[in-house]
């Protein structure tokens, strides 16, 4: 019985009722209001401060009964004081209507506010001995000054000036979608008609590059490399044996060559494989010094060994050298058939175009996932929290998509 009472006499708050297309126009004139109020009063103080300079100014300080001197000093320190104060009143100025500006508004006029004080605190208390009224006065109006001050400074770091701004931009942005529907949807299309064009040209240059792979022409590319390869190989290896074999027979050669003088067995000791480049017969050269050391002209540790070995060396020389001859004639002979197969130049090519259609094809997904993301009944949602948060109690009307 008692909450059936209650209800019948509970008074329900009336929502006011404004147009969601208004919003923003209401929240302009409505969320900045007490900080606009507050700046005109902060005006009107500027001008009251004016007028405090003008009363301080004109206070007649030669008719006190007090010492010459000490009225010198006072009407020096009012100079002084009113110096200080004409620049605390400069910088009490319109700042810019938002979160931003409001806040370094208040530090530069806070700052101001106690430079004034800590550079004039001596000039008040010396002037305070005769002048009364007139410094009562401006020292109300700068307390209201630094009070209307820190009050918008609060709600600088409450964070109330700032959701307001994020809220008329919200609003901002959802008109403007709202109002851009239709170009948002017919760009929409042309980047979906983009993009199928794309991954048409997209599948034909992968087959084509398939194709390419595939062709005649590339597989013989592809054996030319082969056996440029193989060819390669066995020329180091030819050039590995020549090498090794003359230092293993580095040892007597070189006492031949103290016995027999030769720049062309040097040569060849230094580097036989570029010293086949020179000319000399070295074939005949290591032929004589198998017999010098068969002689016993040479010394050796295994003289037979050596002999042997420079006998065989002696007898293939002239082979190996035409052998490395024929290969390095075959090997320019298969760069030439390289250079003038154009199947992979061809297939880089077409991947390069296959690439560059691939980062439109990104470019164009990200394009219309962008335009698909503006979910305008997300942002909705949170201008609706957003004036929950702010205490602004209204009834919407007119919200779309609902």
């Amino acid at each position: 019985m008692l909450r059936f009472l209650k209800k019948i006499f509970e008074t329900k708050e009336e929502k006011e009722t404004v147009d969601f297309f208004e919003l923003e126009k209401r929240i302009a004139e409505e969320g900045w209001k007490d900080i606009r109020q507050d700046i005109k009063r902060l005006q009107q103080v500027k001008e009251a401060i004016a007028k405090n300079i003008g009363a301080l100014q004109a206070k007649d300080i030669d008719s006190e009964k007090v010492h010459d001197k000490a009225k010198d000093v006072i009407k020096g320190n009012r100079n002084a004081f009113v110096i200080m104060l004409r620049k605390l009143a400069d910088s009490i100025d319109y700042p810019e209507l938002n979160a931003k500006g409001i806040s370094l508004f208040c530090k530069k006029l806070e700052d101001e506010m106690a430079d004034f004080h800590a550079k004039t605190a001596r000039n008040y208390f010396i002037m305070k001995t005769l002048i009364g009224e007139e410094l009562e006065a401006i020292k109300q109006n700068l307390k209201e000054a630094e009070a209307i001050s820190m009050r918008i400074r609060k709600a600088v770091e409450t964070g109330k000036l700032a959701a307001i701004e994020d809220l008329q931009k919200n609003l901002g942005d959802i008109y403007q979608h709202i109002e851009n529907k239709g170009e948002h949807e017919k760009e929409m299309q042309g980047i979906e008609k983009e993009t199928e064009t794309l991954l048409s040209k997209e599948k034909e240059i992968t087959e084509k590059i398939n194709a390419k792979k595939n062709g005649k022409e590339f597989i013989e590319l592809v054996n030319l490399k082969a056996r440029l390869q193989q060819k390669t190989g066995e020329e180091a290896g030819i050039k590995a044996r020549i090498r090794n074999s003359f230092a293993e027979l580095a040892r007597p050669l070189r006492k031949y060559e103290k016995v027999s003088p030769s720049k062309v067995l040097a040569k060849f000791l230094e580097d036989p494989v570029a010293a086949m480049e020179g000319g000399g017969d070295i074939a005949k050269i290591l032929h004589s010094a198998a017999e010098s050391m068969q002689k016993g002209e040479i010394d050796s540790k295994n003289t037979e060994k050596d002999v042997q070995n420079l006998e065989e060396l002696s007898s293939k020389f002239d082979e190996l050298k035409e052998r490395l001859l024929l290969i390095e004639k075959e090997k320019e002979e298969i760069k030439e058939s390289i250079r003038n197969n154009k199947a992979e130049e061809e297939r880089d090519m077409m991947i390069k175009e296959l690439n560059r259609i691939e980062g439109e094809l990104s470019d164009s997904e990200t394009r219309l996932e962008m335009l698909k993301s503006k979910d305008v009944k997300k942002y909705i949602g949170k201008v609706k929290d957003d004036l929950k948060k702010l205490g602004i109690n209204l009834e919407l009307k007119n919200v779309p998509y609902q």
